[in-house]
């Protein structure tokens, strides 16, 4: 299938830390919820910041909700008013969903930050509705580099021709093996590439150990990663019912029905890395935020980080998350672009990435820092380039909270008789753009 990539921390803490996303966790309703008043926005955030008399010194608030996501930006910052006399304030959410519920009515109140760091998973509809700044002519004119920054990763804030975001941080879907149940089992020394060459492995491991061996979390990072795996995507909308996704869906629930998968829910777990640590699976999808629960939880257990297997020869290597920073509608524009050229013309921000959350830098040039900091997981810089946006539709929530609940009657009610393109089909007709 053609692609149009459009020139674009666990269900603890943890998850949403790294990349500030929600991967992990449930969908959430996709309405966009706007507060009563203004003053009932301003209540979901908290900002932090002391008065000044000093007139030279401009203020940028930025709107975030991990406590992870904000130390890193904080060292980013640290010496942005001394350096170019703009003091950052913080606007804290208690969750993303508040965040995003209440972003809307906080611009039209004039009561929104004037910037967010946010990610490349449920943003289109809030660039619909014009709710981000357009940076194209910022970066054309050169008031803000994007020297060095992946060029997939840039893709992804580039929608119908215009820019939305810088990313500064990115996160590849990956493969995950336990590597000791791997040894244990005598597997041999070739970890799998290809989705039929897991399932061989699966039926082995159910023949052999009784057990599944593929952890799949019913949730919309990981399914599309298996989406993309196969050469499919969801492309904004516009090509939701293709044969590839269905293919994808297919082979879940197939492997599913055969005993060769286990979710999370029917272990009464919260998401695919507590199936991992309590080793009730051998293989899930998942992202580099694994490393830092493992290490706290299950230290013991060695990982390897693949690339998602194929589906065919046309897949993708899985999902890339970016995190930008964004210039919100009626901000201090000017103020914002030149927080964001410096956060981007110096060391801190992309050393920050690597040191605070343990995340890839998007500038390239700081990617062998996270290599030497992190050599476990250095192979997920190698995952880069087969990497792809999520590419969710415009009314991405709803989109997600339909195909999980498709997806787990599917699988889970002995007497459905679902298939993978009749749920495609059905998410097309609701949410498709064409």
């Amino acid at each position: 299938m053609k692609k149009k990539l459009v020139k674009s921390i666990t269900a603890m803490t943890l998850c949403a830390a790294m990349l500030s996303i929600a991967a992990c966790g449930s969908s959430s309703d996709g309405d966009t919820k706007a507060s009563d008043s203004s003053e009932n926005s301003e209540s979901t955030a908290v900002k932090e910041s002391d008065d000044s008399n000093d007139s030279e010194i401009q203020t940028v608030s930025i709107g975030v909700w991990a406590d992870d996501e904000r130390t890193r930006l904080e060292t980013a910052f640290a010496d942005s008013e001394k350096e170019i006399g703009i003091k950052v304030e913080f606007m804290q959410y208690p969750s993303d969903s508040d965040f995003w519920d209440n972003i809307p009515a906080q611009i039209a109140a004039g009561t929104a930050p004037d910037m967010i760091s946010c990610t490349n998973e449920h943003y289109l509809q809030y660039v619909r509705q014009d709710l981000f700044e357009d940076l194209t002519e910022s970066v054309e004119s050169g008031a803000i580099s994007i020297d060095g920054i992946d060029e997939t990763a840039m893709s992804a804030w580039e929608i119908d021709g215009k820019i939305y975001g810088i990313p500064y941080a990115l996160n590849p879907g990956v493969f995950i093996v336990n590597d000791d149940m791997w040894q244990e089992f005598g597997l041999g020394d070739q970890y799998p590439e290809t989705w039929e060459e897991v399932l061989q492995i699966c039926k082995q491991v159910k023949e052999e150990h009784g057990m599944p061996a593929l952890c799949v979390n019913v949730q919309e990072y990981h399914l599309t990663n298996y989406a993309q795996s196969f050469g499919g995507g969801w492309d904004y909308g516009d090509d939701i019912a293709s044969a590839e996704n269905a293919e994808a869906l297919q082979f879940i629930i197939d492997a599913y029905k055969e005993g060769y998968v286990v979710t999370p829910t029917e272990l009464g777990l919260t998401w695919d890395g507590a199936v991992m640590i309590q080793e009730s699976a051998l293989f899930s999808t998942g992202g580099a935020w694994y490393q830092a629960s493992f290490e706290a939880e299950a230290p013991d257990i060695h990982l390897k980080y693949l690339q998602v297997p194929k589906g065919n020869d046309s897949g993708s290597g899985g999902t890339m998350h970016t995190a930008a920073l964004v210039a919100l509608k009626n901000s201090n524009l000017e103020a914002a672009t030149k927080l964001i050229e410096y956060a981007f013309s110096n060391d801190d921000l992309f050393k920050a990435t690597v040191e605070v959350t343990q995340v890839v830098p998007a500038k390239i040039e700081y990617q062998d820092l996270y290599k030497e900091e992190y050599p476990e997981l250095a192979s997920l810089v190698d995952y880069l380039a087969d990497s792809e946006p999520f590419a969710y539709p415009e009314e991405s929530k709803k989109f997600a909270d339909n195909l999980i609940s498709l997806m787990q009657e599917a699988m889970m009610d002995e007497n459905s008789t679902l298939t993978g393109q009749e749920i495609v089909d059905q998410l097309a007709e609701s949410f498709g753009s064409n």
